[in-house]
Parts: structure tokens; sequence; C-alpha cells
């Protein structure tokens, strides 16, 4: 569906895949008859976090951490980058029809696929805090810490998506007899069953006064996890 111009652009032709969806400053140019229109991630708009307090704190942290999209209809060729960071082209047929990726790692999907917003908590880990409201509102803490957010953009059915990563990003099998413990800051997204647990390799009075490997992302389970060769943010 999309064609990787060079290491850092892509390319698809929307008159014969249909409309995709890309993060907003994505597209570089066009040729034919296309159409941008603004774009909502079901779940994004964090409705679901009514009142004060921690349903407030969980909305305003929801807006914060989502992308901005657009969706691009009609017929012709467009073509997508980002800051110049390197692209990756996942077929979600090949991670088992699921990739849950870092919303600032996203840069274009196909719109066939069912996208939403879910919270870090219900990886089946994120930062140890269990399920639901609370387990995402503990795992903040975490994620301020690692770089990850609370939430993070899940993708799944049948299509295409185009990650980004510093330096490039590569793939690791995830099997049960074999984890997986990656930097969460080089951690852009995981396709398939996976479940993903913050850890500390040290005690948590002592965090943010040694370096990053002090934080670890354990990947279980049976999937791929996608890995950029780099530790710096978007």
């Amino acid at each position: 569906m999309f064609t990787k111009v060079n290491s850092k652009v892509v390319s698809v032709d929307i008159g014969q895949t249909g409309p995709v969806i890309a993060r907003r400053g994505a597209m570089l140019f066009y040729t034919g008859q296309v159409l941008f229109q603004p774009h909502q991630i079901a779940g994004a708009g964090g409705g679901g976090f009514g009142g004060g307090g921690f349903g407030a704190m969980a909305g305003r942290a929801l807006a914060g951490e989502h992308e901005s999209t657009m969706i691009a209809q009609g017929n012709g060729v467009v073509h997508y980058g980002f800051r110049g960071i390197e692209v990756q082209i996942v077929d979600l047929g090949a991670v088992g029809g699921v990739l849950r990726v870092e919303a600032s790692r996203l840069l274009v999907y196909s719109s066939g696929l069912q996208a939403s917003v879910v919270s870090v908590a219900s990886q089946g880990g994120g930062g140890g805090g269990g399920g639901g409201l609370l387990g995402s509102l503990r795992s903040a803490a975490a994620g301020a810490m690692t770089g990850q957010g609370m939430f993070t953009t899940q993708l799944s059915g049948a299509g295409t998506a185009v990650l980004l990563g510093h330096g490039g990003v590569f793939d690791l099998a995830v099997t049960p007899d074999k984890p997986v413990v990656v930097d969460p800051q080089a951690y852009v997204a995981g396709g398939g069953q996976l479940n993903t647990t913050l850890r500390s390799a040290m005690s948590w009075r002592n965090v943010g006064r040694s370096g990053g490997e002090a934080m670890q992302l354990e990947c279980t389970g049976q999937g791929v996890v996608f890995v950029q060769a780099s530790e710096e943010k978007l």
C-alpha cells in the first residue's frame, strides 16, 4: 500500500488504496485531486473522563498526548514524512492484526484500520499499577520518568501503518520463552499479543539519579516489539 521513496519518505496512491490517515503536518506534497480533512481517533477527545480530580487529570493527559490527524481522500499520490525522521512500514497482518504504537511515532496508516486510544495500563502492566483509571494514573508517574505517557494508540484489522524512529526502526520477536527488555525511550510499538511491564533496576528513591537503563520495559507474550536506534524523543 505505502511505497518507501527513501529512508524518510513514503508515498501512497489513494486512488487505488482508498483514504489514509496521517498526523497533522506530515504531508510533504501531492499530485492529483486530494481533499484533506481533520480526523479524530476514537477515544481521543478525553470525553470519557469527566468531572474533576483524577478524571479531569486523565482527560487532560489524554488530550495532551494525542496527535492531531488528517484524513486524505480523493484521487492522487500523496508523499508523507516528518522532520527528516526514518520511516518503517508495518503490515498488521504480519504482527497478528494488532499494533500498539506511541502516538508521536505514528506517521500514517490505512483508514480501514480500527484505531482507538487506550491506556498504557491496559497493555498488561504499564507501570504495574493495575487496570482501569487508577491503574492509568499510577502509570503516569512512571511515564513521566521514562518518556512514555499514560495512553497509546491501538490499530487493529487488516492494513498497513508507517512508524517513525530516530536512526531507523528494527523489530524483535517476542515469544513466551523469550521476553525482550527495552529502554522505554527507544520503544516505538508492539504488535501481537504482548504484555508490557515497566520495571526498575534500582530503588524508586534513586530514580533520576542515574542513566535511562535504570528503568526498563519488559515485553512478554507472543508478538513483535519495534525499537528505534536512539533514545531521542519527538
